[in-house]
């Protein structure tokens, strides 16, 4: 039996990235997946390319920061596919810019997408699961745990996130009700998104620059994140509460540094 089998999984932001790696990962492991992006035309194609190989994947457009959006996709998973076991909060966007550059507008529009997008979702998914529980998992990164220049905005929203996921997790438990929250913490990896803002690909040195700085060698990939999701959607992780999963390839463990070779 596949370790995700007869589970129904709603992923957000799973139009391209980490969100579709999580996607592909939990379709391979028997859940039905429902993938929901503010670009609806993108979660399509996704889902059609999947389809392909019979796994039965669902397209929904869904403006995470928006409290009706929410409120019609959990209507349209729970009649389209079932009750809801697994929810991703996934969708997240990136701003990198100066502090005195960066606008009200700017933080607020991060923290609209990150950090409103991953209480509703919360929220959405304590009254959709209920009594009959399931596992809320969602997406913070390494920069909710440390600092980064130029990133104010992103790392304030992915260290709320780091929080809301332990007071879910203790919310549910005093209510009574079986719903685990766990978050994950990517480091760099190799997605649109960081494409677009670091350059990888683009001939100027950055990803080998990343590269020397990780313990592993290499940029994360969204198949990665992937099967940590997996382990936290699974019953596998039926202890597992409130945690934080890095999966950063070894980054938080403290800076890469050759040995010192003894000279005696």
């Amino acid at each position: 039996m596949k370790r995700l089998e007869g589970k129904v999984a709603l992923v957000t932001g799973a139009a391209r990235g980490i969100g579709a790696g999580i996607a592909r990962a939990f379709a391979r492991e028997g859940a039905r997946v429902v993938v929901t992006d503010i670009d609806l035309e993108a979660a399509a194609v996704l889902a059609a390319s999947m389809n392909v190989d019979g796994m039965n994947i669902v397209a929904l457009r869904h403006d995470v920061s928006d409290v009706a959006s929410w409120k019609t996709v959990i209507e349209q998973v729970d009649r389209q596919c079932g009750p809801l076991d697994v929810l991703v909060n996934n969708a997240g966007i990136l701003v990198v810019q100066s502090i005195a550059e960066m606008s009200l507008d700017d933080f607020r529009r991060v923290s609209a997408v990150n950090t409103d997008g991953t209480f509703l979702g919360i929220k959405n998914a304590f009254s959709s699961m209920g009594v009959r529980g399931g596992s809320i998992i969602n997406l913070s990164s390494i920069g909710g745990q440390i600092g980064a220049a130029n990133q104010i905005a992103y790392n304030a929203s992915k260290g709320a996130i780091r929080l809301m996921t332990k007071c879910a997790a203790l919310e549910a438990a005093a209510l009574g009700l079986p719903i685990r929250c766990n978050s994950i913490h990517p480091g760099v990896m190799l997605t649109p998104m960081t494409q677009a803002h670091y350059g990888f690909g683009a001939g100027i040195g950055t990803e080998s620059l990343f590269n020397a700085a990780i313990p592993a060698g290499r940029l994360g990939t969204p198949e990665d994140v992937g099967h940590a999701a997996v382990y936290l959607a699974s019953d596998e992780s039926a202890y597992v509460n409130g945690s934080e999963l890095v999966v950063d390839g070894g980054v938080m463990a403290g800076p890469v540094r050759k040995p010192q070779l003894s000279q005696e």
